[in-house]
């Protein structure tokens, strides 16, 4: 059977540089489901991708599918006859088939009789036939969140679309694809190439694009680039401090890169590099260079899409465009610091939160007595985080975020050190945002902690309070990214925070603040924000690779989740015993243990009776449900505590054996349920092990 290779181009305007990476993993995963779904054999499918286009490369497809063998079984004999004629069910099961002689049809004997069964063998699709198909599906089905339409049709795709390739080896299959007829032609660079070139194979559009001045391979690409400015970077006796996204996002504005070196004035380095970088990276797509001290240089890299005969003119462009900014820059920082940050206060109250929450000094009020109440919980200084809570936003009204708004925060840090705030007044506003996303730093100290779980914690209960809570397809307040922020910072930090307390301290505040006014209704309940909380704990638990039925092993326990730094020693202590030798019997002896506990909720069980036991296994139970609950009051480590349960397994396995619990005598089974409770209540200390699964 032949086998090729399949090459599928979509020659667009310039694409989105942010999205292209997923929008050609998308096209090949999608490609690649399709095919496997249409039981197309092939060996690997590899994306490409360029500001200018989008392209898949399928290696070793088969041309054909297999052959389909079908059975479809019809009625019984004895209903398919009567009086050997065709009986109205055979006559419609002959119909459903396609075929018009129920002579045609096979017998099936099975032990439950004879059946009428229609058999064939379909010859398999050629990839000529269903590539139209298989391509439009997978284009339709690209996570794009806004099309584009373009000329007098409704074609809609991401950009206007300008040509398509679609090749089978070197055989041309032509299809409409987004309003063009695919062929043999792409195009190459749009200055250094700008005409058509012929491509002779799937095999050969990596080189014949690249003769073209066209790396189509992102990840080649990206290395050229890297490489590239690692070795001007060397010639400048300096250093890049690298940022992955920015190079992802470079690596998709060209097709050609070409790696050329700017300055600037050195006076501007008096500005905080902060803002440097962001003027730089944010506003020019620039690299910028430290030396070997790490110490900013006033200068940068950058990244064009062509090979000019005169770099230095390119050079001097971008050395005019960058310099208005950064003498801007200087100007903002000037003006932003002959105001203190406290004197800014006021004007937050005329900037907007939440239309209904009030203003970003309702909130920084909110934000200063909730950093408090949590630094006096984990053991840090009150004064210092009440004073950054305050301050926190205060930046928001500052010219400099203004025109630099990823720099929230950060200049607020800056201003608070101008304004010789205490340091940790400073940090503690400087990483109030901090985590930014997922992975990303986490503030570092008690202070800083308690600023950014607070204002974090502020938005979640405001906006559940207004009944905005996040819905599977909307999030407008990225409270998932806030609650997830929450979870990190007191487990990764390790703070023993109660966050019930902090919720409802929070809920309070916002009752105060806003009442119940005639037309609106607001509900700061705590419990469902806790449980969204608890939700999104589990969620990051199972990203991390833990199974879900501990998480809820953990949450189901006797004390809950109250602490989640408590919570997380006992979850990942479980998480690890769970795959031990000693978790299986363990588990199974509490699912019957809750088996047998199932239908005693609403009873009202005796204290133990040691006078009724009759057997040696109750007494010695008894003994060492009462030795483990000392010992495990003793230690808080939860490995120990884990194996102190497990060295009851042999105790209750013998209770189990010897002990009929639902004994003939009322007192007696009432005792012996009151003691397989306390054996229940001994294991909910830790966790729910009923809830568990077997390894």
């Amino acid at each position: 059977m032949r086998s090729d290779d399949l090459l599928i181009e979509i020659g667009t305007e310039e694409l989105p540089p942010k999205s292209l990476k997923s929008l050609m993993t998308a096209l090949a995963d999608n490609l690649a489901n399709e095919l496997t779904e249409r039981e197309f054999s092939y060996d690997d499918v590899d994306a490409y991708g360029t500001p200018r286009r989008l392209a898949v490369i399928v290696t070793g497809l088969h041309e054909v599918q297999p052959e389909q063998k079908i059975e479809k079984r019809g009625p019984s004999i004895k209903a398919a006859y009567a009086d050997g004629q065709p009986t109205k069910a055979l006559l419609g099961f002959v119909r459903s088939c396609g075929v018009e002689d129920p002579a045609s049809l096979d017998t099936l004997s099975t032990d439950k009789g004879e059946w009428v069964v229609f058999r064939e063998v379909r010859p398999g699709k050629s990839i000529t036939d269903e590539i139209e198909a298989i391509v439009d599906k997978c284009v339709r089905d690209l996570p794009i969140d806004r099309r584009m339409r373009w000329g007098s049709n409704r074609t809609e795709f991401v950009r206007p679309v300008h040509w398509a390739v679609a090749l089978y080896g070197s055989e041309q299959l032509n299809f409409s694809l987004l309003g063009c007829m695919t062929g043999g032609e792409s195009y190459g660079h749009r200055f250094m190439h700008p005409g058509a070139i012929k491509i002779s194979g799937a095999s050969d559009y990596i080189d014949e694009c690249r003769q073209a001045n066209v790396i189509v391979d992102f990840q080649e690409r990206r290395k050229v680039i890297e490489d590239a400015i690692a070795k001007e970077a060397s010639v400048q006796e300096s250093v890049i401090d690298w940022d992955q996204d920015l190079l992802d996002e470079v690596t998709a504005l060209v097709e050609w890169p070409v790696i050329l070196s700017g300055s600037f004035d050195k006076s501007f380095l008096e500005i905080p590099e902060e803002v440097l970088i962001s003027a730089m990276k944010e506003h020019q797509r620039y690299f910028h260079m430290r030396n070997a001290r790490g110490k900013l240089q006033p200068g940068f890299i950058t990244v064009a899409n062509i090979a000019s005969k005169d770099p230095s003119i390119v050079v001097t462009g971008n050395e005019r465009v960058i310099k208005p900014r950064l003498a801007d820059a200087a100007f903002f920082f000037s003006s932003d610091t002959k105001t203190s940050l406290e004197e800014q206060l006021s004007r937050l109250s005329k900037v907007v939160f939440q239309i209904e929450l009030g203003s970003y000094l309702d909130k920084a009020k909110r934000i200063s007595v909730l950093s408090a109440f949590i630094a006096d919980q984990i053991g840090g200084d009150s004064q210092n985080a009440a004073r950054a809570g305050l301050l926190c936003k205060a930046d928001l009204v500052s010219d400099m975020v203004g025109e630099f708004p990823d720099l929230q925060g950060t200049m607020g840090g800056h201003y608070a050190a101008k304004d010789n705030e205490h340091t940790e007044v400073c940090e503690g506003i400087r990483t109030h945002y901090f985590p930014t996303s997922s992975g990303a730093q986490l503030p570092i100290g008690k202070v800083p902690s308690s600023v950014a779980i607070a204002d974090k914690l502020d938005t979640l209960v405001g906006i559940f309070g207004i009944g905005q809570a996040p819905t599977g397809s909307k999030d407008p307040y990225a409270l998932r990214r806030q609650t997830l922020g929450i979870i990190r910072i007191i487990i990764d930090n390790g703070l023993s925070l109660g966050l019930k307390k902090c919720l409802a301290k929070t809920s309070d505040m916002y009752r105060e603040q806003l009442g119940n006014s005639s037309d609106k209704q607001y509900h700061f309940d705590i419990e469902p924000i806790y449980g969204y909380l608890l939700d999104r704990l589990g969620n990051w638990y199972q990203d991390s690779g833990i199974d879900f039925d501990v998480i809820q092993a953990v949450r189901n326990s006797a004390v809950g989740i109250s602490d989640l730094a408590e919570a997380n020693d006992r979850i990942r202590a479980l998480h690890e015993f769970k795959a031990g030798d000693k978790a299986k019997n363990l588990i199974a002896a509490n699912k019957r243990v809750a088996n047998i506990l199932r239908d005693t909720e609403d009873m009202d069980l005796p204290e133990i009776d040691i006078s009724l036991f009759s057997q040696a296994a109750e007494k010695d139970l008894f003994v060492a449900l009462t030795d483990a609950q000392a010992a495990l009051s003793d230690t808080t480590d939860y490995n120990d505590r884990l194996s102190i349960l497990a060295n009851q397994q042999d105790q209750i396995d013998r209770y189990f054996d010897d002990v009929l619990v639902m004994d003939k005598d009322e007192d007696v089974k009432l005792n012996r349920l009151a003691t397989v409770a306390r054996m229940r209540q001994l294991f909910l200390e830790v966790a729910d092990f009923s809830l568990l699964q077997a390894p």
